[in-house]
């Protein structure tokens, strides 16, 4: 069998102070079915809730849903300050390391949105940092014979490419599940499912099959020379995240805000931040 799934994890719901409540999935729980997934938050945010923080060894992708009420302000060192309107998502590729913060950009008017952490291999740990913002227009769309919409906000989807340009391979799409839903995984992926609405099932190779419904969410590993088709069954509408990576297997230190291979590598992190080597960001004001 080339394709495995995990355990079913859950997103519990809970509160951080006034302005930000989250949904948090246990990726425990999915294991490493979804490297190099490291963290995946769908969240409100009502207000400035983080102080400016550094990132190095992974990428913080940002997606504002498109339901969201407001804009997300996302500032860095690197000089960029983007309003990222609903539907839009801003990819920073910390590599060496990044400091950034992100707030409404409308005091006031919140924000419904997912934060996603994706390491990188240890071959680009060390690049220059980059942030890549893709406006809603950009994001190419496909609508299948059924119904089904899938936004391509990053990686290729039925011939439909992001201009996402990513260090590594990496596909992320919101699908409206109209009936059916079919993506060939390629080879070597692993692939995490997460229902924001709805009930669905998700179909694999040889008879597998797993039911989930809204906040539960399932990682598939690919593996074998040859790619496996993926469908999603929903009896109704309902709504999807499907993203997929490739798991770099490689040993993983984490501390903080930081992603490297080893306990030396992230002392190295911790020094370029103390030192300024990350660039500065001040505490802005609220208002866009």
């Amino acid at each position: 069998m080339s394709m495995k799934f995990s355990p079913v994890a859950s997103a519990p719901f809970a509160r951080h102070g006034g302005n930000f409540s989250v949904r948090r999935l246990d990726l425990e729980r999915l294991g490493v079915s979804i490297h190099p997934v490291m963290g995946f938050d769908h969240f409100d945010m009502g207000g400035p809730t983080f102080a400016p923080h550094p990132h190095a060894g992974f990428s913080a992708v940002s997606y504002i849903f498109e339901d969201s009420p407001g804009a997300m302000r996302n500032r860095d060192s690197l000089g960029h300050d983007v309003a990222v309107q609903p539907g839009e998502i801003v990819w920073t590729q910390a590599g060496r390391g990044v400091i950034h913060d992100e707030h409404p950009a409308t005091p006031g008017v919140p924000v419904h949105g997912l934060q996603l952490f994706v390491n990188l291999s240890a071959k680009n740990k060390q690049l220059a940092p980059e942030v890549f913002h893709i406006a809603g227009p950009s994001i190419p769309t496909h609508v299948d014979d059924r119904g089904s919409r899938t936004r391509v906000l990053a990686g290729t989807f039925a011939g439909k490419t992001s201009p996402m340009k990513t260090a590594e391979p990496f596909d992320f799409f919101d699908v409206t599940v109209q009936g059916e839903w079919t993506w060939q995984v390629p080879a070597g992926r692993s692939v995490l499912v997460y229902v924001l609405d709805g009930k669905v099932k998700v179909v694999g190779t040889d008879g597998l099959a797993q039911p989930l419904e809204a906040h539960q969410a399932l990682g598939v590993r690919v593996n074998g020379t040859a790619g496996e088709a993926l469908r999603i069954e929903a009896g109704a509408s309902a709504h999807v995240l499907v993203l997929s990576g490739v798991d770099p297997q490689e040993p993983i230190a984490v501390y903080g805000p930081f992603i490297m291979n080893n306990e030396q590598e992230l002392a190295s992190a911790y020094e370029r931040y103390r030192t300024g080597q990350m660039g500065r960001l001040v505490q802005a004001a609220t208002a866009a």
